[in-house]
């Protein structure tokens, strides 16, 4: 009786945290973007903690005070978006799965999750997301013509930065599908790290992921990168730009890119640790990643030719192990 009656308070206190983060990002717009990340965090540690059947309790108790609190369009949202994320991410931490199969996991909730998102944008409010995303940087591209030009930007400069912008909204268009692919497991790591600082105060203790200078991926998405580069210059020479066929191909190039540039990444950081440079040459690399697409494109180059090669004899080190 003692225990349920413990259990119970928990569930009602990772209830309260998770209503005060609905305030905050409805209320505070700055801080509700960090907030926003962190929204699955109570009922993921409530699940570890409690179980699956409370944390559904403690998400359902959310929902309705929120809903209370705020206005029930934006509970209904909490409770389909973040809610079905915190709850799968909880039952895997509960499970002690390891971190790569609750990574999977988790972030198949988490996707499930964002379609959800989408579907009740549609049926509650009538309006796509992603168009209206899409839409909003549309109407972006002529007030920064306009900011330039009254800055004296040269015209021929402007006409040049006005067709890229334009070609980047286009792209944009096209690997949404993509990018919701990329958001899920990124969500599933900030908050499966938050989580296991915080449960570390309490004794509870999770296998960590691998050092990230040893993280390597699957050989197939290297020549997935290639080939999809391959055939969307093949399409837009058909003109079939607005086929699924080219959506579909983008979006796995897309995809595979970005996986390229975090095993490019891992390799920067393994070259640093090997040759025992300065920690800060790698962040580095990270930092000039987001601003220079030049270094970017390298570290992508980078990652294809370790995946190709081998370079750190990871896949190698596994097979001498499993033999």
């Amino acid at each position: 009786m003692h225990k349920r009656a413990s259990t119970l308070v928990e569930a009602a206190i990772f209830a309260a945290v998770a209503v005060v983060f609905n305030l905050v990002f409805y209320y505070l717009p700055v801080l509700g973007i960090f907030v926003n990340m962190l929204m699955p965090l109570p009922v993921a540690i409530c699940g570890m903690r409690c179980g699956l059947r409370w944390s559904v309790m403690s998400l359902a108790v959310a929902g309705v005070l929120v809903a209370m609190l705020v206005n029930p369009l934006h509970a209904l949202f909490f409770v389909g978006v973040f809610g079905i994320m915190g709850v799968v991410l909880g039952e895997c931490m509960y499970r002690r799965y390891l971190p790569a199969r609750l990574l999977l996991i988790s972030s198949a909730g988490a996707l499930l999750g964002l379609a959800v998102n989408l579907l009740l944008a549609f049926f509650t409010m009538g309006i796509n997301p992603i168009t209206t995303l899409v839409a909003s940087f549309d109407e972006t591209i002529p007030e920064v013509m306009e900011m330039m030009g009254s800055l004296g930007m040269d015209p021929q400069a402007l006409a040049l930065m006005k067709q890229q912008m334009q070609t980047m909204v286009t792209m944009i268009k096209i690997i949404f599908p993509g990018a919701f692919v990329i958001m899920a497991p990124l969500l599933v790591l900030v908050n499966y790290f938050a989580a296991r600082k915080i449960l570390a105060r309490v004794g509870e203790t999770f296998p960590p992921f691998p050092n990230f200078a040893d993280w390597t991926l699957p050989f197939i998405v290297a020549p997935l990168y290639f080939l999809g580069l391959f055939a969307i210059q093949y399409f837009n020479g058909l003109g079939w730009q607005e086929t699924w066929q080219y959506i579909l191909v983008a979006n796995v190039w897309a995809v595979s890119g970005v996986l390229l540039v975090v095993q490019g990444l891992a390799l920067v950081y393994w070259l640093v640790r090997k040759y025992h440079k300065p920690r800060g040459w790698a962040t580095l690399t990270v930092v000039l990643c987001f601003l220079v697409p030049f270094i970017s494109l390298l570290v992508t180059y980078a990652g294809a030719y370790d995946l190709f090669v081998d370079f750190r004899r990871l896949r190698h080190h596994g097979q001498t192990e499993r033999e």
